[in-house]
């Protein structure tokens, strides 16, 4: 795996996550009238689509099924020319990729379908573009939560070796830090596509499936006044936070959606701007800061 990290990339940011659910509408309801959420769609296969507060027609789907699950976590690349050359890429190298086209999701055009080693499938489509963050370009108008749009996915894996390799070579992404336990075990792995700290995030586990996966929101402040307005509403299962963690140096809160998905809301994410010198980090999991900054620690369900 490659340390030092100024290779281009061939993905701009997130795009979506879409979940299994056994009661889409349910699940969507919940995140409509507690998370700060919109449900903007309802297609003829029972997906549900919902907006947050950025530009992205939408940032979280939930489908059909008999029980919860991920259906796919979708990254955006710039235009399709670029779809078409990472076509060609994994093709060549022979990797197995399923070009989607027509696209059965809403306002979706041509994509791409891999696996991942741990099973679950990453989809390479294109949509709004933005010339930095998304959150820097957006001011919610309504009160909290408001979260912009989807930053990063993390995936729970048995193999995160297998994973990172993954991770760089078939998705174009770049390591910013990873961490370690006392006996040099890969616990975590951060990846982005060009500065933002990360946009995809692997865990070493004893399962496959996902951990998380986390909104933006606009600053610090925000964060705050999410938690304290999550807190008050009475129907949402807190799960930690806010916490400051060092890798990344973001602020982030954690809570469960209808389904018991664990979602993130975050701010102040690390921007990397010598891209071209950066040499991820190591991180110990001996170090209280990869957790929380500011002493606390999560429970154990964090950790399952």
């Amino acid at each position: 795996m490659n340390r030092y990290t100024s290779q281009p990339s061939t993905i701009e940011r997130a795009g979506h996550v879409a979940l299994q659910s056994p009661d889409p509408a349910a699940a969507a309801a919940f995140a409509a009238d507690h998370l700060g959420l919109y449900l903007v769609h309802v297609d003829d296969a029972g997906r549900h689509y919902l907006a947050a507060n950025g530009l992205d027609p939408y940032s979280l789907v939930y489908t059909p099924a008999q029980e919860k699950g991920v259906e796919h976590l979708a990254y955006l690349v710039r235009d399709l020319g670029v779809l078409n050359e990472t076509q060609r890429r994994l093709e060549d190298s022979g990797v197995p990729v399923e070009r989607l086209d027509p696209n059965e999701f809403w306002r979706s055009g041509p994509a791409l379908r891999v696996t991942a080693p741990a099973g679950h499938q990453v989809v390479l489509t294109t949509g709004v573009q933005v010339g930095s963050t998304m959150a820097s370009q957006t001011v919610p108008n309504v009160a909290a939560p408001a979260p912009i749009t989807l930053d990063h996915a993390a995936p729970r894996v048995l193999d995160p070796i297998a994973e990172m390799e993954f991770a760089e070579s078939v998705l174009g992404l770049k390591e910013s830090a990873r961490v370690v336990d006392p006996e040099g075990n890969i616990v975590l792995g951060f990846y982005r596509s060009h500065t933002l700290f990360h946009c995809y995030t692997i865990l070493g586990g004893d399962h496959n499936g996902l951990h998380h996966f986390q909104f933006t929101l606009k600053n610090a402040e925000a964060v705050h006044k999410a938690a304290e307005a999550l807190e008050a509403d009475g129907e949402v299962e807190m799960v930690w936070g806010p916490v400051r963690h060092s890798p990344g140096n973001n602020v982030a809160l954690y809570f469960w959606d209808n389904d018991r998905n664990m979602i993130e809301y975050s701010a102040e994410e690390e921007i990397i701007l010598d891209a071209a010198s950066y040499v991820a980090m190591e991180w110990s999991t001996l170090d209280q800061r990869v957790l929380d900054e500011w002493g606390d620690t999560p429970p154990d369900v964090f950790l399952a």
